[in-house]
């Protein structure tokens, strides 16, 4: 196992606002706080080589999570083994097996060339000169940093940025990368390059990897597992593929048509189904499985027009994550 987590609590204390001049006064002398539980009895393993997506909405614990994990906060209460280490008395250890890609965040110098930033870690990450080369070659081929190297990152643009501090996470090959929001601010097409450079990286280097990422895109394509939180508690933890089997319960159906005869008069009326998108020649339905079969729909729309083309798609894993946080704050 190569992180174990077992009844991770973190608190904190805040400050309560007075309700009146007199608690303001009060509170002066002897404030009033009240424990905030950021995160809340968490216990979950990885394996070696896992690619695991541990998302959640804003304020959920997520980040609070990754900075236990990497020694960065202490924990409350509860245990965290990483290959066996502890990683707040074992922290330089863990970190020189460690990388993090911060989308909105730099480990880069801002005045210096982004190659000077690179000697500096390898001396802090004691990368062997050869290591280093092949390292700058690879990143340099697969993800077009070369130019980049002689340019302080204050020049950069933000997809040059974020280019360059993935390169920086995987100069000292790590067995762990937390990602967290890796693609934040990038085009489709720089996307596509960085996503296949994990995928390069897993494949090669059998790395674990940790994203966090409100880019359900990125969850999708590169993990094959979800951890989700919420309240600082996990409330699933599924393979995406059999989570897919038990949750994806609606079915989307987009629709060419001849003519759209519900268009002007916007009646479209069918049990289980919603009309999500129409113009005179399409429509976009999504169908609750257990209420109306493919078919079904499919033999309705053409009572009254001709279909001339049709794509049919499960449930997005946004929207399935989306409605199972929804039924979870319901409680």
């Amino acid at each position: 196992m190569l992180i174990a987590v077992k009844n991770l609590v973190k608190e904190y204390r805040r400050k309560k606002n007075p309700e009146t001049l007199t608690k303001a006064i009060q509170s002066m002398i002897q404030p009033d706080y009240e424990v905030i539980r950021a995160v809340d009895s968490i216990s979950l393993s990885i394996e070696a080589g896992e690619t695991v997506g541990y998302v959640g909405p804003n304020g959920s614990g997520k980040s609070t999570t990754i900075k236990m994990l990497s020694g960065v906060l202490m924990p409350t209460s509860g245990s965290i083994k990483i290959n066996g280490l502890n990683p707040i008395k074992n922290r330089k250890e863990i970190n020189k097996r460690t990388g993090v890609v911060f989308g909105n965040r730099s480990v880069l110098w801002w005045d210096i060339p982004i190659i000077e930033s690179f000697r500096v870690l390898q001396k802090l990450y004691e990368i062997p000169e050869k290591t280093f080369k092949d390292n700058l070659d690879l990143f340099s081929e697969v993800i077009g940093i070369g130019t980049l190297l002689g340019t302080p990152e204050r020049q950069l643009s933000l997809g040059q940025k974020i280019r360059c501090n993935i390169a920086a996470a995987f100069l000292h090959n790590p067995d762990i990368v937390y990602l967290d929001e890796p693609t934040i601010g990038l085009d489709s097409e720089s996307k596509l390059k960085i996503r296949e450079f994990f995928h390069k990286i897993r494949a090669e280097r059998n790395a674990t990897f940790i994203v966090t990422s409100h880019d359900f895109q990125d969850i999708e394509s590169l993990c094959e597992r979800i951890i989700l939180i919420n309240y600082g508690q996990i409330i699933m933890d599924e393979k995406i593929d059999v989570m897919r089997k038990k949750f994806d319960k609606k079915k989307q159906i987009k629709f060419e048509v001849d003519h759209n005869p519900w268009f002007i008069m916007d009646n479209f009326n069918m049990h289980g189904v919603k009309l999500l998108h129409q113009t005179d020649n399409s429509l976009t339905l999504e169908c609750e499985i257990e209420l109306a079969d493919t078919m079904s729909v499919i033999g309705f729309i053409s009572q009254f027009c001709e279909i001339r083309d049709l794509s049919i798609n499960g449930q997005e894993i946004e929207s399935i994550i989306r409605e199972i946080v929804r039924a979870d704050n319901q409680k």
